[in-house]
């Protein structure tokens, strides 16, 4: 039987693209700035005949993106070792990421099951704006021709970070990982002229293309636009929502648990509307002390770490009212108490602070970027292997909820399973169709990345347990897996 093409994926669905563009810009969010537009039925007449048909469809691009943000931050937090899931509203074999097969990427929402799907969806509407719209629009503004090679260099970033191999047209040949980066370093350059934010994605792409010096360059454009550079587009609580706060904060089960270790860091999102942060920063300074750390210059790679630490503790705090009595999915009791003391793993030594008080009203929460980690304690590093902790460490605090972590660890989803059914280039068992996972993360016992011993922290499971053991050992320290397997792409 031949298979059904996903014409929405490809350029020739330009009267679809065209009638979706128009409705996300209808349901578009105060981020994504819906300036008039008026008709969900737009067609490609329409659009012929309309005197700013680049402008109009501007905000059906913006909401796009911020569905794909949504969808890439749950997926990647819940499969890599931030959070684990204990709920209903997201696949337990999430968790495990060998396990992670097409059906499970196969979703068209906004949760992780729809990755594949939204940055498919944002590279074919940004495929229609730039090769079909603009080039027939002579008044098109630079400006916004730039943004939307924004969105679609996003787009590429993030099939190439997330996927080991997807097609970038309708019915294609699943192409590469360094192929969409490459795609993206092109459409990003072309959108430089929509901020700062461009050039902070090219760093991306750059450092997981293995190029230390473009990497560095287009960090230090970033900081030498502003030292504390953000770029966070807020989301709308009506409209369209931050789809990590439900599971964080508004579904009764709280199904994403941080890693106990990452629990003062948690929720960072607490508000529908709370932006999540694309670029910043701190980001930049992480890219210049990894490039740095890799060309053997210890001292450079520390100088840059502790910046990137100082901007993160500079950002702000938001008071939280947290009703999340922090139980795994059996009921019992995770770390919730702030007398715990946790250790990363076995041999590493106990640090206090990592946990907060819950549930407890009015607590102290990064919304933007924090950390364990001091300037100080930074300083007196010693050996490169600790300061290539610090570096991972540090990636993993600060970037939190923004969906880094999952390529860090070297991690690769497959396509959706109607991509491979529908798409006669494709068939089971090619690039592509089935997840990557490193030798290194392991899967013995189940849910390695998350374990942490003794799980009878409390006398009891009612929620005025008290707190009967107060030392915590995390199974497996994935951060010093890193170093010890040279997992940066500049190595």
């Amino acid at each position: 039987m031949k298979k059904q093409n996903m014409s929405i994926f490809g350029a020739g669905g330009r009267s679809v693209a065209a009638l979706l563009l128009a409705l996300l810009a209808v349901a578009a969010c105060d981020a994504i700035d819906p300036t008039r537009v008026n008709n969900p039925t737009t067609t490609d007449d329409d659009l012929a005949e309309a005197t700013n048909p680049t402008e109009a469809l501007l905000p059906g691009l913006r909401a796009q993106f911020a569905r794909m943000i949504n969808a890439y931050v749950v997926a990647a937090e819940v499969i890599s070792d931030n959070y684990s899931i204990h709920g209903t509203g997201i696949p337990v074999d999430m968790d495990e990421p060998n396990l992670v097969t097409p059906d499970y990427v196969n979703g068209t929402g906004t949760s992780a099951s729809g990755v594949y799907w939204n940055v498919q969806e944002l590279r074919s509407l940004a495929d229609f704006v730039i090769d079909e719209i603009a080039p027939n629009d002579p008044g098109a503004p630079p400006a916004l021709v730039a943004e939307a090679h924004y969105y679609r260099g996003m787009a590429f970033l993030t099939m190439g970070e997330v996927f080991s191999h997807v097609p970038h047209e309708e019915d294609g040949t699943p192409q590469p990982a360094d192929v969409a980066l490459t795609k993206a370093i092109s459409d990003l350059q072309a959108g430089t002229g929509f901020g700062a934010q461009a050039n902070a994605a090219l760093a991306r792409a750059h450092r997981l293309l293995g190029d230390a010096g473009a990497a560095a360059s287009a960090a230090n454009a970033v900081l030498g636009a502003s030292s504390d550079f953000l770029y966070a587009p807020p989301y709308d609580e009506q409209f369209l929502a931050n789809t990590s706060v439900f599971f964080l904060v508004l579904r009764a089960l709280q199904e994403m648990q941080p890693l106990p270790r990452l629990d003062f860091l948690d929720p960072k999102y607490t508000e529908r509307d709370t932006a999540i942060p694309i670029a910043k920063a701190e980001e930049m300074h992480l890219i210049l002390a990894e490039a740095a750390l890799a060309s053997g210059n210890v001292g450079e790679a520390r100088s840059h770490l502790a910046s990137a630490v100082t901007v993160a503790k500079s950002r702000g705090m938001v008071s939280f009212d947290d009703i999340d009595e922090r139980r795994n999915a059996d009921l019992s009791l995770r770390p919730r108490s702030e007398e715990i003391v946790i250790r990363a793993d076995a041999d590493s030594p106990y640090r206090a602070g990592l946990v907060l008080n819950r549930p407890s009203d009015g607590l102290q929460i990064p919304y933007i970027s924090g950390t364990s980690l001091s300037a100080d304690s930074i300083a007196g590093l010693g050996s490169e292997a600790e300061v290539w902790h610090a570096l991972w460490l540090a990636r993993q605090e600060i970037l939190l909820l923004e969906g880094r972590r999952l390529a860090d660890l070297g991690i690769k989803l497959p396509m959706m399973l109607r991509e491979i059914d529908q798409n006669d280039n494709i068939s089971e068992g090619d690039p592509g169709t089935l997840p990557i996972v490193p030798g290194y993360i392991p899967q013995n016992p189940r849910y390695a990345m998350d374990i942490y011993s003794p799980l009878d922290l409390y006398d009891g499971v009612d929620p005025g347990a008290p707190l009967v053991k107060m030392e915590v050992t995390m199974h497996v320290d994935m951060n010093k897996v890193l170093v010890a397997n040279n997992a940066s792409p500049f190595n």
